[in-house]
Order: C-alpha cells, then sequence, then structure tokens
C-alpha cells in the first residue's frame, strides 16, 4: 500500500484579482506554500510530503483565514491522506485505487469561518 498526503486549496477571487495576480510562494511557519492560477481561481499546494504529512490542522486553519483576508473572498482548504492498494473488481482481477481516504476542510470567507 502507498500513502499520499496532501494539503491542497482554492481561492476564489473575483477577476480583476485574478488578472492581477501572479503566481507565487510564501511561508507560514516553516512551510511552503505554492500559490498558481487554474481556471477562474488560485490553487493553493503545499510543498513537501512530510510537510503535509505533519502541519497541524490548526496552521491550516490559520493559512486559509490569512488567505481570506488577504484575498478578501472565500477560500477552502483541505489537509489529508489517500491509501492506494489493490482493490478487487467483478471480473476475479484488481486494480490499483484509493481504498481509504481521510480529510479535514475548512473553508473562511472574508476572514469569516464557514461552519
Amino acid at each position: 500500500m502507498d500513502y499520499e498526503y496532501s494539503v491542497i486549496g482554492s481561492i476564489f477571487c473575483n477577476a480583476d484579482t485574478l488578472a492581477v495576480n501572479v503566481d507565487s510562494d510564501f511561508t507560514y511557519k516553516g512551510y511552503k506554500f505554492s500559490l498558481r492560477k487554474f481556471s477562474d481561481c488560485i490553487g493553493v499546494n503545499l510543498r513537501g510530503i512530510a510537510e503535509s504529512q505533519n502541519i497541524p490542522e490548526a496552521d491550516v486553519s490559520a493559512v486559509c483565514k490569512l488567505l481570506s483576508e488577504k484575498f478578501a473572498c472565500k477560500v477552502s482548504m483541505r489537509k489529508g491522506y489517500e491509501v492506494y492498494g489493490n482493490a478487487n473488481v467483478f471480473n476475479g482481477g484488481s486494480d490499483y485505487e484509493v481504498i481509504e481516504e481521510k480529510w479535514f476542510t475548512v473553508e473562511f470567507d472574508n476572514g469569516v469561518q464557514k461552519l
């Protein structure tokens, strides 16, 4: 079995903010995040497998709130893992796919947490 850890998110800003915002990186408590334009939003990604596995959920929430305040819009972030392994299929064989996953999700809009 393989484990895949990630901390990802989306910044749902307006078109004007998206047009002038350039791809960038920032650091929070030693954790390095990348911000990249993606379609009609900005994608947030924590760099590093060990960091994605070890960052506390409180820090994920703090980053989400910080980005929501900075861009004055809705920001959603997730921390979690997926376990890949063999799953049985109807024809008697097996496929290597996600067999288990767990996610922590947080969302802020203009610095206010959504429940």
